[in-house]
Parts: C-alpha cells; sequence; structure tokens
C-alpha cells in the first residue's frame, strides 16, 4: 500500500476565508502520516508543490494558487478550488508504484492501519459523507460541487478501470474547474449510497467509505474514536494537534452537546407536529 499527499508549503499560511491556526502545519501534519506508514509497514510518497521542504518536487504551473493557496476563479459564488492537480499526482504515482494508493489531502493524518481497504471488489474507493452533513446550511448551498463524497481521500486500486478513471477525472476537472466536483460527477449515484456499497459507473466499480471512520473532519459535531485518518481541513484546524486534550473535549462536550441538541430538536418537533 502507498500513502500519497502533497501540499504546497510548509504552514497554512491564510485562507480565503482570512483565519489563520498557528498551532496547524501541513508540513507537520505530512511527517505525522509518513512516521505512521512506516510503522505499519505502507510506503510513504509525498510531493512538494512548491515550498514544503520534505518530499519530491512536482512543479505547479499557476502563480495565483502558489500564492494564495487556492485557485482565482469562483466555481461558484464565494466557493474557490484549492486543487485542479489531484489527478495528476495520482497518475503519476500510480505509474510509479504498481500498488494500491491511498490519496490524501495535505492538511489529512494517517494515524491508524487500512488493512479493511485492502479489496480487491472496487477499482475507486471514496468516503462518503454523513447523512446529517447534507442537512447544513453550507452543503445545501453548494450541493453541486460538494456533493456526497469528500475528495480529501481517495483509494486507488491499482486497476484497468482505475487507471481510465484516473484520466476522465483529470479531463472533467480541467473542464469543470474542481477537483471535488468532477469526482462527485463521475462517481456518485442520483440517490444518497449506503455505507461499504459497490456501484459500477461506466464500467467503474466504486465502493463506498464512510467519512467518520476513513476521513473524519466532524470534530464539532461527535467523535467515534475509531477514526484511520483524521482531516484537519478549512475551519476545524484549531483541532490540529489532535491530543488527549482535544480527544476529551470531543468525547465528553462535543457528543453530548449533539446528544442534547438531538434530543431537543426531536421533542420541538413532536410539540410542533401535535399542535
Amino acid at each position: 500500500m502507498v500513502i500519497l499527499t502533497a501540499a504546497t508549503s510548509a504552514s497554512a499560511g491564510k485562507g480565503y476565508e482570512g483565519r489563520i491556526y498557528k498551532n496547524f502545519s501541513f508540513k507537520n501534519v505530512i511527517q505525522r502520516t509518513i512516521i505512521k506508514a512506516e510503522e505499519l509497514g505502507y510506503k510513504a510518497v509525498v510531493y512538494d508543490l512548491n515550498n514544503l521542504g520534505i518530499g519530491e518536487h512536482y512543479e505547479i504551473k499557476d502563480d495565483y494558487y502558489l500564492t494564495n493557496g487556492y485557485h482565482q476563479n469562483e466555481v461558484k459564488p464565494g466557493y474557490k478550488s484549492r486543487s485542479l492537480f489531484k489527478a495528476e499526482i495520482v497518475k503519476k504515482c500510480m505509474n510509479d508504484h504498481n500498488d494500491l494508493i491511498v490519496y490524501l489531502d495535505g492538511d489529512a493524518q494517517l494515524c491508524g492501519d487500512l488493512n479493511e481497504i485492502e479489496t480487491d471488489d472496487y477499482d475507486i474507493g471514496v468516503t462518503l459523507r454523513d447523512k446529517i452533513e447534507l442537512s447544513y446550511l453550507w452543503h445545501k448551498k453548494y450541493f453541486d460541487v460538494a456533493g456526497y463524497v469528500n475528495a480529501g481521500v481517495i483509494f486507488f486500486n491499482n486497476t484497468p478501470a482505475c487507471n481510465n478513471f484516473v484520466e476522465e477525472w483529470r479531463r472533467k476537472t480541467q473542464s469543470l474547474g474542481n477537483d471535488q466536483m468532477a469526482l462527485n460527477y463521475l462517481v456518485c449515484p442520483s440517490n444518497y449510497p449506503e455505507k461499504y456499497s459497490v456501484t459500477e459507473k461506466n464500467g467503474v466499480r466504486i465502493k463506498f467509505f464512510p467519512v467518520s471512520k476513513f476521513n473524519y473532519y466532524s470534530f464539532n459535531y461527535r467523535y467515534f474514536g475509531n477514526a484511520k485518518i483524521l482531516h484537519f481541513k478549512s475551519s476545524v484546524r484549531n483541532f490540529y494537534p489532535f491530543d488527549w486534550r482535544k480527544r476529551c473535549y470531543c468525547f465528553l462536550f462535543i457528543n453530548f452537546r449533539s446528544l442534547l441538541i438531538g434530543t431537543l430538536r426531536k421533542y420541538v418537533f413532536s410539540f410542533l407536529w401535535k399542535m
């Protein structure tokens, strides 16, 4: 198994939302992923897209992106793409390594073994968003971009169908201007799929893995404690590093708050229904 990750710089810098997280570092996240991968017997491949300072250099020819960390054009008003190169680096890694490729965004950290995903019943493995996330206002606003799956963690079995898919993903990313929109266009059925289900689309077998275990980023909603990959994307970077204090906070406070809110909603809905 090959763990593939990449980043443009060591630090996060300032995103287009204007927030800075002093304790977060792409380089530190990636270094921890490398250590865990080697500990588990996996091969770690890192691409330095500009000035990360570790890994193999991979040239990105977009000065605006390299300066700002996102691309200039908006896919939708208020939504700018952060990467148009994922399919390209995945394709390069697949050409260099005839193995299962696990792609992680630079802000996603490997924390546990991934032996469960080493099966031959799929070509592409994607991480399925929790149903609760689909009800968020942000997700409803950008559903045609965000879709059912998150593009921060993807599994690629090195099959002919997988190779064809990566090339189509590359073309669709360029035409749509967003890697996640392109991924959802290519893999998602019309209805929300079941976790661990496998569907075939255009000759490609697609398996849907739960984000709660393989691409966990719902730090502000609930924490199960079984995540193999932690994804410190966007506004949850304040949870990095995810030390014992933050784990306790999520286990005790976040889970209790979610339970309380869910219970209140249930009773309020029941009360209004009876009126």
